[in-house]
């Protein structure tokens, strides 16, 4: 519709300017055709009176122009000789030339007219000079300016027209446009959303009527090709989604018969390992009583001897060599019995430690295996740390066993994180193992050993310092690692925190004594 509307515009507005043009070309020829008729009129007055300057002539013969033609504005009369054309007569003085121009003179001498448009005013006008001629010879010329109000009110009378006629045109167009667009387009595009409701609402049967222009017809073929699609997509879906069903049903059944088969085996699992944990802790005692028993029966079965000898000779000369005997195998029996207890007590004295050095020593001898592991160990020791209460060759091990206890718990890799620090009146927040002295609370040094790995579950935080307590039985662990730790840091008066959650790691953190001048030097067990 705006093409059309755009054509008949155009249309309308070129033929406004031939319109335009034609009235130009006719004003022309008729402002020219009545200027050479003027020009003849003053032509036999001044032929009449006989001489061109006649000034009363000229004037009758401008009254007789001005009122037979109302057109022509500030007549001029000038004189033409061979040297010059200067003015005789105008009806407006102050406006007139005094003289005509070389050009204009030589026109005028040769018999032809000159004409120039005037459009510096509002008052469109041709300036005309033509010969004046007496008795066929060229004698003056008159010169004047005609107005071409009346043609220019005609163009825009013939403007106007164009523009009602322009707006009728569109109107009309607009009117058969409409007229076509809802005939043509409208009513197919109205079948055609009435079909898109109902393919919204659920409806994919009802197809689009294939009516209209041809991109109508086009767009319908396309929606009725999509319904049939969706349909299909449709019944493909149910057919899947019965499939999934039946799988996921299946797979239900087979989830829940796995489950109960599987808590069925950890059930016999734990059984097993807490059988296995019995008959290990059993069999441990059995060797133990056992050697004990050994030890302790040959002592036993003398003293017994020597005893029934002296219940039969109480008189006898013997009897002090019995009773040196008995006393030699009850003090055989006390040294082996300190011997056992020895055996399973650490001995700890009490010095100062340069706690980094003996981090450093650690980190040193546990390094090279860590790249294997995929492990990555971060170190942030305080440059200046005070000695600590300790003992160096049991810190050593506390911190070795810290440092393998984290390795371990770390068997995908990770990363290792040990720090030391000062610490002012340190809380500390997590399970604790060892509270500590007093002291503690007030100005101590911090050793935190953390790691990246499993965490330790809630329920086995309290067991951890347990002897033969351990979750890693099948890696070889024996339980006595963090025994060993708690045993020793408690000898030194020290305190022990774990910090562990499930998949994010363990941190433990342990606060010693600072030396101080005034502690003696004494073992402690």
């Amino acid at each position: 519709m705006i093409t059309g509307i755009v054509v008949v515009c155009l249309a309308i507005v070129v033929l406004n300017l031939l319109d335009r043009h034609v009235i130009e070309e006719a004003a022309a020829r008729n402002v020219h055709a009545e200027f050479l008729r003027a020009a003849s009129s003053v032509s036999r007055f001044i032929g009449k009176s006989g001489d061109i300057r006649d000034i009363d002539a000229l004037k009758e013969a401008f009254a007789d122009i001005f009122e037979l033609r109302p057109g022509i504005r500030h007549l001029s009369v000038f004189e033409i000789t061979p040297t010059s054309g200067k003015l005789i007569f105008s009806s407006d003085p102050v406006a007139a030339q005094p003289a005509l121009s070389e050009r204009e003179r030589t026109e005028i001498a040769a018999g032809r007219s000159v004409a120039q448009l005037d459009i510096s005013t509002e008052d469109r006008a041709w300036l005309i000079t033509a010969p004046v001629m007496v008795d066929g010879r060229i004698v003056g010329a008159l010169r004047g300016r005609f107005s071409l109000w009346k043609y220019d009110g005609l163009i825009k009378q013939e403007g106007q027209l164009a523009k009602d006629v322009g707006i009728g045109a569109v109107l009309v167009t607009c009117l058969v446009f409409l007229a076509l667009i809802r005939i043509k387009v409208h009513g197919p595009v109205r079948q055609l959303i009435r079909a898109m409701h109902q393919a919204e609402a659920g409806d994919l049967t009802t197809l689009a009527p294939v009516t209209g222009p041809s991109d109508l017809r086009e767009v319908a073929g396309q929606f009725n090709r999509m319904l049939e699609r969706v349909r299909n997509a449709i019944a493909e879906k149910e057919r899947l989604l019965r499939e999934v069903r039946g799988f996921n049903d299946m797979l239900m059944t087979k989830i829940a018969e796995t489950r109960e088969e599987l808590q069925r085996t950890t059930h016999l699992l734990v059984e097993a390992r807490v059988k296995t944990e019995r008959t290990q802790t059993l069999a441990a005692l059995g060797e133990l009583s056992a050697v004990v028993a050994h030890e302790l029966g040959n002592p036993l079965n003398a003293i017994s001897g020597h005893l029934q000898l002296l219940a039969k000779e109480p008189n006898s000369p013997a009897r002090q060599r019995h009773l040196s005997i008995i006393q030699s195998e009850i003090t055989r029996m006390v040294c082996i019995i300190r011997h056992i207890l020895d055996s399973t007590r650490m001995q700890v004295r009490t010095a100062p430690v340069d706690l980094n050095r003996v981090v450093q020593e650690v980190m040193t001898l546990i390094f090279p295996n860590l790249p294997g592991r995929r492990i990555v160990m971060k170190a942030e020791l305080a440059p200046v740390l005070p000695l600590i209460a300790g003992d160096q060759r049991a810190l050593h091990s506390v911190m070795f066993n810290l440092a393998t206890n984290a390795v371990q718990a770390m068997p995908c890799g990770g990363e290792l994180h040990i720090r030391t620090e000062r610490v002012f009146r340190g809380a500390i927040e997590g399970h604790v193992i060892l509270a500590g002295g007093g002291d503690l609370a007030v100005d101590a040094v911090r050793l935190t050993v953390a790691d990246t790995g499993q965490g330790i579950e809630p329920e086995h935080l309290a067991r951890i310092a347990e002897p033969f307590f351990t979750t890693r039985q099948s890696d070889g662990g024996t339980g006595l690692g963090l025994a060993i730790c708690q045993r020793v840091l408690s000898s030194l008066g020290c305190r022990l925190v774990v910090q562990s959650r499930i998949g994010q790691g363990t941190t433990f953190v342990v606060d010693l004594p600072i030396w101080k001048a005034s502690d003696a030097e004494e073992g402690v067990e």
